[in-house]
């Protein structure tokens, strides 16, 4: 099946979502300060010997966590990737083992020799080794994805091309030794088109970004005509991508939430017949998994029924279902409780993480009703015939659909008490005074 990129520039953030048939499978978010895939010449700012590993200075906010190298000393410049942004209190991680991605291979500098995909077979297998033995060079180390077998020597070729002309740009860079540097960053088009195969336009809607794209994969660029945005026909489908619940078409949902040490799936039936639901959320899942970028130790709670078979049946169809995922996704198998357990590679920051804000706090009825004790303690040093309590529009609204908890307080102050709502204060900040 044919698909095509979507590519919306962006001062900032850019977003690229691939739509096969009319349906959104895949989105990347790239911002400048991503650096996933990145190659840098750092420099040691930390030993930790306990730990075997070093902390590399990358001129970035925060030092990345780099483990298994021996040899280094404070202070010496060092070649690395970066293997994963960083996370919440954690640093980017990163490795020595270099590895450049293109569309059909990865060059990989440290590792000569050709490696090809297990998931092409036997045969096939051999026949891809055999055509790339005639294009890598003797101290080349080069590994091809499955659809590199589907692509004639001379995309195979120009793929190569590109890849050592990356690789001389950060030699280049290493040479000068100003550390830390950034030397190169993967192209986030390239992973896309990298992970799907089919790809046959991709539609951009910057001119200077489709001429960059240009560049690189010539025809398959268009520039976007037309007035509406070139993510207008997804935009429903992104917007369902943030939400915490997915409907089914059944009638049920799956409730998706991310902790910090795991994610929860849940499945609701609702008025739908149970078997239904669950067959019909292990395609959600395995969908929402790969578009949220979920990654981690997750679990799932189908809804109860049809025994254990049942469950080993759900089992095998979310292996099969998170098959096609470009990241390694593994499902474990069910826990005691009767939850199917699976992990996912982290490859970059979640989208939820890159687009919702978290915030773990009272809820606007809890801050409301605080402020109302406080109130009460405060009024004693202000004399006057009626207070004014200012507060954030969410607090004054909370207590105004409390008619009942004002009149309380009115009555153990012994005087009238307004509400005055005022844009822009947090729910933490408001103030009590005698009213004018």
């Amino acid at each position: 099946m044919s698909a095509e990129i979507l590519y919306s520039w962006g001062p900032g953030e850019s977003r690229l979502a691939v739509v096969r048939d009319g349906r959104l499978v895949d989105l990347a978010v790239s911002r400048p300060d991503s650096f996933s895939g990145a190659v840098f010449l750092g420099r040691v700012a930390e030993l930790a010997p306990k730990l075997g590993a070093v902390f590399v200075a990358l001129g970035q906010d925060r030092p990345g966590f780099l483990q298994g190298v021996k040899g280094l000393t404070q202070g010496a410049a060092v070649l690395v990737q970066v293997k994963a942004d960083a996370h919440g209190e954690k640093g980017p991680s990163l490795t020595t083992d270099i590895a450049l991605s293109g569309r059909y291979l990865s060059l990989t500098p440290t590792r000569p020799g050709v490696t090809v995909s297990r998931k092409l077979g036997e045969e096939r297998a051999r026949r891809l080794a055999e055509r790339l033995g005639d294009l890598v060079a003797g101290d080349e180390g080069v590994s091809a994805r499955p659809q590199a077998a589907n692509a004639s020597d001379e995309y195979l070729a120009a793929d190569l091309a590109s890849l050592r002309a990356d690789w001389q740009a950060i030699q280049a860079g290493r040479a000068e030794g100003r550390a830390p540097a950034l030397l190169w960053r993967p192209d986030p088009l390239t992973r896309l088109l990298a992970d799907h195969s089919g790809v046959t336009r991709i539609v951009v809607d910057d001119d200077e970004a489709a001429a960059a794209a240009r560049l690189r994969y010539g025809s398959l660029v268009e520039r976007h005509a037309g007035d509406v945005p070139v993510l207008d026909p997804v935009e429903d489908a992104l917007a369902a991508a943030l939400s915490p619940v997915v409907m089914l078409p059944c009638g049920g949902r799956v409730a998706i939430e991310a902790t910090a040490a795991l994610t929860a799936i849940d499945v609701d039936s609702g008025p739908a017949d149970p078997a239904e639901a669950n067959t019909q959320a292990v395609a959600v899942i395995a969908r929402q998994i790969r578009l949220r970028n979920l990654a981690g130790q997750m679990v799932v709670d189908f809804v109860s029924g049809g025994g254990k078979g049942g469950l080993a049946r759900l089992v095998s169809s979310l292996k099969q279902a998170v098959a096609g995922d470009p990241v390694a996704t593994h499902v474990i198998g069910t826990t005691p409780l009767g939850l199917v357990e699976l992990t996912r590679e982290r490859r970059g920051p979640s989208l939820t993480d890159l687009l919702c804000e978290r915030s773990v706090g009272p809820s606007a009825d809890a801050a409301a009703l605080a402020a109302l004790r406080q109130v009460l303690v405060q009024a004693r040093h202000l004399p006057g015939p009626a207070l004014q309590l200012t507060a954030a529009c969410d607090l004054v609204a909370a207590l105004s659909a409390r008619p009942q908890a004002l009149a309380a307080a009115e009555s153990r102050l012994g005087r009238r008490l307004t509400l005055k709502a005022e844009g822009g204060r947090s729910r933490q900040d408001w103030t009590i005074e005698v009213a004018r």
